[in-house]
């Protein structure tokens, strides 16, 4: 082979070589750049990504404070109703014991006016049996009736037996004399009837 021909594989060579040298330069000069944005990109999602868990921290603190407030609400809420049932219940109660206190009370007047009634006749006697009986009817209108004893069997819960009197062998554990009567409103005694029982 010719020196010249020699030389001139030679300067092929050199120039391939000088060729592929430089595509591999660039090669390389892109790859690196392609690396280095990835790296930029993957430092810029990590940043992200922290500032995500940092909102998501706080999101959640704020949903758990929510919670606990709405609990709390709730709460107070039942607690509240609880308390108005109960203050209606007091107040019902308060108002009922009021009543019954009042007419025990007026119930004892009943006495008077039995007292008072044996002693008039006459006109007198129509006139106070007229308001009496209006007095009657008022005390029936809020409940109270009178306890009707007589020739009834003696019952504890209703009477008090003052005394036991030999009235023969039908009357025998009845109620032969009625001292005081007895007044009831609903299944309350508001008075006990005040009784003589037979023996």
């Amino acid at each position: 082979m010719s020196k010249e021909k020699k030389h001139n594989e030679y300067t092929e060579a050199t120039q391939s070589a000088e060729a592929s040298n430089s595509d591999l330069t660039e090669l390389e000069q892109a790859l690196t750049e392609e690396n280095e944005k990835l790296i930029a990109e993957n430092d810029s999602l990590k940043t992200e990504n922290e500032k995500l868990h940092k909102t998501v921290k706080r999101l959640q603190s704020s949903a758990d404070k929510s919670d606990a407030y709405l609990n709390q609400l709730v709460a107070m809420k039942n607690d509240f109703e609880s308390y108005k049932r109960r203050m209606k219940f007091n107040t019902e109660q308060a108002k009922a014991e009021g009543v019954v206190a009042v007419i025990t009370k007026l119930v004892a007047v009943c006495d008077n006016f039995e007292l008072a009634k044996q002693h008039l006749s006459g006109d007198n006697l129509k006139a106070f049996e007229m308001v009496y009986d209006q007095f009657l009817q008022i005390l029936r209108e809020n409940g109270v009736e009178e306890m009707d004893v007589m020739g009834k069997p003696f019952d504890p819960l209703k009477m008090n037996a003052l005394s036991k009197l030999d009235r023969g062998e039908d009357s025998k554990d009845l109620v032969v004399e009625v001292y005081k009567k007895g007044y009831t409103m609903g299944d309350k005694v508001l008075r006990y009837a005040e009784v003589i029982v037979g023996a």
